[in-house]
């Protein structure tokens, strides 16, 4: 493992005979130097709208916001692509004029690097206009050895899907991936508590973060061969033994 940009780690990624480096950097992306392709999960753009629409008093700006960010990371590390693995929007009705209107110009302003959307769950439920600017909107993508698919689920062979991160049910390609919006919760025998975002690697599967600010989160159960990265805003920091010690004290072990 290596530090790479400024509050970055860059670690090897490997299944079987496979392997590819990995920039994980702060604001919840990763890097693939080999391709200059930005990886970004789980936006969920409009979210709040949707909220909104529904009455509740959710406050505007986190969509500019995260938009701002994921411009400022695209020239930050002079990527040539950026690929959104999955959950772009979050509803179609949340698609207001002012969500579209914003993604519309984060896409002007980076319009000569190439932009990828692999399809999400909830971007299948809205009818994506081409005014977008993405150059390929698909429901995965596979470059030789490296598979970029949305759930982690949809890189298992026919009928071994388990709804978890399961190496012995995928084929044998690197697979990086969303949905999954990992957490993790590691409490210390003092009583302190870390909660953070993180990035999750289990033997070539790789799962990144949610990306959006106004995202729900799901905890990590950590379990031997996982390799966990806290994902902060500012840096990213390597808590696997942490986070297994914590998880064997727990349990009594």
């Amino acid at each position: 493992m290596e530090r790479g940009p400024a509050h970055a780690i860059g670690i090897d990624v490997a299944d079987g005979s496979a392997s590819i480096r990995v920039e994980l950097l702060p604001g919840r992306a990763a890097m693939l130097p080999v391709s200059r392709s930005l990886l970004v999960a789980d936006l969920h753009l409009g979210k709040a709208a949707t909220f909104r629409k529904a009455g509740l008093p959710v406050p505007e700006g986190s969509a500019q916001r995260d938009l701002a960010r994921l411009r400022g990371l695209v020239e930050a590390t002079r990527a040539k692509r950026l690929v959104i693995l999955g959950d772009l929007f979050h509803a179609a009705s949340g698609c207001t004029t002012a969500v579209i209107d914003e993604f519309r110009l984060f896409r002007e302003s980076i319009r000569d690097v190439e932009a990828v959307l692999v399809l999400g769950n909830h971007d299948r439920r809205i009818r994506l206009p081409a005014s977008l600017g993405l150059d390929l909107v698909v429901p995965e993508l596979v470059e030789g050895q490296v598979r970029f698919v949305h759930d982690p689920r949809d890189a298992h062979e026919p009928g071994e899907r388990n709804g978890s991160i399961d190496p012995g049910a995928r084929d044998r390609r690197i697979t990086f991936c969303g949905h999954l919006h990992p957490r993790l919760a590691i409490r210390s025998p003092s009583g302190g508590r870390l909660t953070e975002r993180c990035f999750v690697e289990h033997e070539g599967c790789f799962v990144l973060p949610a990306f959006g600010s106004f995202t729900g989160t799901h905890a990590v159960e950590p379990a031997a061969g996982m390799r966990l990265f806290a994902a902060g805003l500012d840096a990213v920091v390597d808590v696997t033994r942490m986070a297994l010690l914590a998880a064997e004290i727990g349990d009594g072990r």
